[in-house]
Parts: structure tokens; sequence; C-alpha cells
């Protein structure tokens, strides 16, 4: 396929749990569709080994279009250990319950990257790192949180070799017999701490917050917890319950209440359940401390960072990494051509989305995180997965079915007929 040019009607970026699950809806809907990128490439890549999802297993299932083959079925036929609640669920399990995901649903997932997407008579052009360009007349962006790493701006100098996101590993080896320091609170700054101080490297997590949190261990809830805060598939109570069930009624709340809720401080930062006795009493954990700025000396980083009462410290690492979360921000996707950015509107550097996730760009859709400033914080979490994955391959199916029952009919024309 090197230099060659191709069509399609719908071209998936991103092979992650959002990703495979659109394609396999689209697939079961008879949408001509491709699907690019590395299967299930930033769990494999971008978290470490022996991590623990901070989700339930009953609420860690990709969307399959007959909704036959949840965690638990894949655990069975396996007649692997297996719990609801009660059994974390590993990294490697969940990877490869995504890999057999693909083989059964969606057969061919091309590995290969998108270097640059622009409008192109009615459609959009889109090329490929090994020369490939593919017209689609639709896009769904499901690159998942990877592209968005955030970095305090005091870190913005300091050299790769001395300062990292907790988004880059990953193996931990390249961290073996190094003096490093953890900054964060949630779950990513626990897992690493924990990963890393049982490998026997020399590990310190400094947490701005007053105390580090973590999710309580599962335990049977009585009649009145369940129904003063029922559980869902995100959080207990019943505004994360609403947001976990019905996205699409989210999606028409005004602007300023999806972002609070897309942003609810309830979901965190906190560690996940199991990781608490492996970080507390471990390892040092200082907490109520605060950047201040960070220097570099003799080859090591410094951090200045001051406590509750106004005193000072200054700590040195050999590496520091910041497990400082994300933001999303569509300019950050190199891929985007910039007259196709321009146009896309935002809310507070997400797309605003339509009720088919859609963008002001006509035919451009995103799902996933990018998603959760229009149809709130399940967007966050693979339980969110469904809701996109059915609606989508509905509306795409009957769409494509008009546009091609009256020949052809630009892109830019199919809003009106949705």
């Amino acid at each position: 396929m090197v230099g060659s040019s191709t069509s399609v009607e719908v071209a998936v970026i991103g092979a992650g749990p959002y990703g495979l699950s659109l394609a396999a809806h689209l697939r079961a809907n008879g949408v001509e569709h491709r699907i690019f990128g590395e299967l299930m490439g930033s769990w494999k890549h971008n978290m470490p080994p022996g991590m623990l999802l901070k989700s339930y297993p009953w609420a860690s299932s990709l969307s399959d279009p007959w909704s036959q083959f949840a965690l638990k079925t894949f655990c069975a036929e396996r007649a692997l250990d297996y719990h609801d609640e009660l059994i974390p669920l590993s990294l490697s399990r969940f990877i490869e319950y995504g890999e057999t995901f693909q083989r059964r649903y969606v057969p061919l997932v091309e590995r290969k990257t998108l270097m640059a997407l622009e409008p192109s008579a009615g459609c959009f052009r889109a090329t490929f790192d090994d020369g490939e360009i593919v017209h689609a007349r639709r896009v769904v962006v499901a690159v998942g949180l990877h592209p968005f790493k955030r970095l305090p701006y005091q870190a913005a100098h300091l050299p790769a070799d001395l300062c990292s996101h907790s988004g880059e590993y990953g193996t931990l080896e390249p961290l073996d017999g190094k003096e490093i320091i953890v900054v964060g609170s949630g779950s990513s700054a626990s897992d690493l701490a924990a990963l890393l101080y049982e490998r026997g490297v020399s590990v310190s997590l400094v947490v701005r917050r007053r105390q580090l949190d973590f999710a309580g261990r599962p335990r049977p809830r009585t009649l009145f917890e369940r129904t003063v805060a029922p559980m869902s598939g995100i959080g207990p109570g019943w505004t994360l319950a609403t947001c976990a069930k019905y996205p699409q009624l989210i999606q028409l709340l005004s602007k300023d209440l999806r972002v609070w809720l897309a942003n609810i401080r309830t979901l965190g930062p906190i560690g996940g359940a199991f990781m608490k006795d492996r970080v507390i009493g471990k390892l040092p954990v200082w907490v109520g401390h605060t950047l201040q700025s960070i220097e570099t000396r003799d080859g090591k980083v410094l951090l200045d960072v001051m406590d509750a009462s106004g005193a000072r410290r200054s700590m040195p690492a050999d590496h520091v990494i910041f497990a400082t979360g994300y933001k999303i921000d569509v300019g950050r996707l190199g891929f985007l051509n910039p007259t196709l950015l321009r146009q896309i509107r935002v809310v507070e550097g997400a797309p605003q989305l339509s009720a088919h996730y859609e963008t002001s760009v006509p035919g451009l859709h995103f799902i996933g995180p990018a998603a959760a400033n229009s149809f709130g914080p399940v967007c966050r979490f693979v339980y969110g997965t469904h809701h996109p994955a059915h609606h989508l391959a509905r509306h795409l199916s009957a769409v494509l079915a008009r546009c091609q029952s009256a020949s052809w009919v630009p892109s830019y024309d199919l809003k009106a007929l949705s």
C-alpha cells in the first residue's frame, strides 16, 4: 500500500477499547470501515507491567454488538479467576482480553500511524506513516489520553533523562538503580511508586494534597448504602449513576454543567483500592507539599517544595516522574491540518460535540476521553465504550445508506440529513 491512494466510508483512528468497540459495531451494522493504530497500544506501552485497573472487573468490558463477550465471559472461557469486585483486574489480563476481543470482532487492525488529516473535496484526506493516502467520508478519532499528557510548567525546561510523565511507562527497567521522585496523588502516582519500590528502586512520593486517598476495599454494601449511593460503572452515587447510564442526556445540559461533571471531584485523584497497603508504610510519602521550582545540578534534579506551614525543602533525585494527569487539547493532535483545527469549536480545549459525537466540522467525530466535556465523565472509563459504539454505528449506517441512495452527497451536506 506504500504510496497508494484508497477510499473508505469510515476511518477509525485508534485501536484501544473505544476504537475496537466502535469497529465491532460498525462491522455488525455493515458499515464499510478501516481501523488504524496499534492494538491496545497505550495499554501495552504506556502503563507499567503489574499495574491494576482501578475500575471494577464488571465495569471493564469492551462493547460488542450482541453483549456476549464481557470480561467475565472471557475469564470463564479460560478458567481464570474472576470476581465482579473482590479480585482486582491486572493490566496484563485486560490487554489479553482486548486482544481476544479484536480477534473475534475486529479481524483487521492496521498498525500504522496517522500523520496528517485534512479536508479534501467533500471528504477527508488521511496520510499515514507508510505513505498510504486514505480518503474517508467520515473520520472517528479514538486516540485515548496519551496525546494529552500534562506536565507542570516548572518542568518545561528539563531534559528527558531527568524528567518524564507517568504516561511514558511501559517497562520500568530504565529506572533501576536510580533515585526517583514521583509527583502526584492519583492512581498513576501510587501505582508507579509501589511498583518501583517493589523492584528495589529508591522512590519517594510527593503529594500536593493534605492526604493520599485510596478507594475503599470492596465489601458487601447494605441496602441503605445501595439506595442512598447506588454503584455505577464509574463510581457510587446518583450523580455518577446518571452520568454512567445516560451520556446522551448529559450532552443536553449547559456547557458549564457538562464541564463540571466531566471533571467531578468525586472521581479523584484517588489511588486504587488494592494499592494502599503497597504504598503506606512502605516508602516515603510527602503529603501537603507544593512544587515551587525545579533546577538541575551535577546531573541531578532538585525539587523545591513547600509544605502547608510554608517551610521549604530541596529534594534531590536522579529522575522525577510527574503523574500529573492529562488535559484534553485538540491542538496537540499533530495530525490535524491547521485549517481543519481552526474549524473545530472547542470547550476548554476539548471538541464541542453533537448528539452524534460530531464536531463542528461535518463528518469528523471524537469518542473516548476527548468526548467527556460533551458526554460526561463516563467517557473517561472503559465502561463508557457502549454508548458511542452502539449509537454512532447505527447513526453512520443510516446516514451512509441515505448518502448512497442519493448517489453522492458531499460530506458538508450530511449534517442536514442527520
